[in-house]
């Protein structure tokens, strides 16, 4: 019986998702898989995790959840989790389409594969990432593309660029960007003090979001961050929130040394909720990332009403359109005079509140995962 004579089956990677853990690509395994599952309740779902979920929510009717062993966190196990686990429970749930948003397809899928590369800054910036990671995606990523039936990517910038690199056919590639949860919202005066209090001693913060990676620039962030505090007109401290993923001598240095503590907070890892409340209690966002394929944080911002300074650097200035003041990232001059810029001007802040505001309503979980439906129509269609 051909999928045209019953339900389709519909396979996504979910081994991102990992509650207290989660980074952009879980998140947007998380909100794909459970916004396609709900829009499209006579379609059958199967979620493949690579270790015991930890699903904090109701699973749909329509899902089936898998825990695929080996737990994959090294290139090797990666390759027996795609190659071996994954193409065997493919064949067993006799799924339609694979849908793997995490950079990574399988090469040997019994079925079409729908493959999601975020961004390929490990082809321009291989020195960000652990050798074997850089490596890893340097040698595979071309044979990912060639597998799959679509490429789907999170902006335009991203797909022009896999476009160049890979010099893949254009019609290969859709854009299927990120959305905002909705606990992201303006907050109230009440708690943002609330907050502030706890934080800062009540002082307005400027916010960083974002794990603690070479290519978010924290470094120069803080450079920049020490110039506009120099001749103490200005008392807002920085907010840091994020788990380090790789090794940094500087960071290491300057969160132990203590020099810092008064006006510099590092939170650690925090889970949705408290990110969506230390944004919306934030006096702005500061995202100076090097290389980013989208920056969900920027579009977090923006619905909480909070002002953003943003890097002009990768896809950033597409996603934020004219609702963030710029700055060149590889700058700390730059970066520390638009933050007192936006510091001294109370109508300037007034105007990126709510051009952000109306800039967040493109984003919207509901609306990439009705983009995504319609890549997974087109290859379903192919197999007619």
């Amino acid at each position: 019986m051909s999928f045209q004579e019953r339900k389709p089956v519909i396979a996504i990677n979910t081994r991102h998702w990992i509650p207290g853990h989660m980074e952009g690509i879980g998140r947007y395994e998380m909100n794909m898989a459970v916004e396609l599952s709900r829009l499209h309740p006579d379609v059958s779902f199967h979620w493949i995790f690579d270790r015991k979920p930890h699903v904090d929510l109701q699973i749909p009717a329509n899902v089936t959840v898998h825990k695929a062993f080996p737990p994959a966190r090294h290139p090797l196990l990666l390759t027996w989790w795609y190659e071996w686990t994954v193409p065997a429970l493919l064949r067993k749930i006799k799924a339609d389409v694979f849908l793997s948003a995490d950079n990574i397809n399988s090469l040997r899928s019994p079925c079409p594969t729908i493959t999601v590369i975020h961004d390929i800054g490990f082809e321009h910036n291989p020195s960000d990432l652990p050798h074997r990671w850089a490596r890893y995606y340097t040698e595979k990523t071309p044979g990912f593309i060639h597998a799959a039936s679509k490429v789907v990517t999170v902006s335009e910038f991203s797909r022009q660029d896999i476009i160049q690199t890979y010099h893949t056919d254009a019609d290969k590639i859709a854009v299927v960007g990120n959305g905002v949860a909705d606990m992201f919202l303006p907050m109230p005066d009440e708690k943002i003090s609330q907050i502030r209090t706890s934080l800062t001693g009540g002082r307005p913060y400027f916010f960083v979001l974002g794990s603690m990676h070479p290519r978010k620039n924290l470094k120069k962030t803080i450079e920049a961050y020490i110039q506009f505090r120099q001749g103490g007109e200005f008392d807002y401290p920085l907010v840091i929130s994020g788990r380090p993923l790789w090794r940094d001598p500087f960071m290491n240095d300057l969160m132990q040394t203590g020099v810092f503590d008064k006006d510099i907070i590092f939170t650690g890892y925090l889970n949705d909720e408290a990110v969506a409340e230390t944004m919306g209690a934030s006096f702005a966002l500061l995202f100076m990332s090097c290389w980013e394929g989208f920056g969900v944080p920027l579009i977090e911002a923006f619905a909480c009403g909070v002002p953003v300074i943003a890097s002009n650097a990768t896809a950033i200035p597409e996603v934020v359109g004219d609702a963030a003041l710029m700055a060149y990232p590889t700058s700390a001059g730059d970066i520390a005079a638009a933050m007192k810029r936006l510091v001294s001007d109370n109508n300037l802040q007034r105007e990126l509140k709510e051009k952000g505001l109306l800039r967040a309503k493109k984003f919207s979980w509901t609306n990439s995962a009705s983009d995504m439906w319609k890549v997974i129509e087109s290859v379903l269609g192919q197999t007619k």
